[in-house]
């Protein structure tokens, strides 16, 4: 045997997601099916969906003066 140990679980990090539409789609069919398999989270879906909508909506809307600029500014100032 080697010396690593074997690891059994299912590493989601190492599953390949496209990217656009078609990685939205599989975002939201997981989502769905875990929700379906626990109907004890159907009370907790509102909330963070209506924040992460916020969200979006807020990131989308702000406009900066070059979209190519970066938008952090640096620590220190020269």
């Amino acid at each position: 045997m080697s010396d690593e140990i074997q690891n059994p679980q299912i590493n989601v990090s190492k599953i390949p997601m496209g990217n656009g539409l078609g990685g939205a789609l599989a975002a939201l069919a997981c989502m769905l099916i875990i929700l379906l398999g626990l109907p004890e989270l159907w009370y907790f879906v509102p909330v963070p969906l209506a924040l992460g909508c916020g969200v979006a909506l807020v990131l989308h809307f702000i406009r900066h003066k070059n979209p190519g600029e970066a938008w952090i500014l640096p620590a220190a100032k020269k």
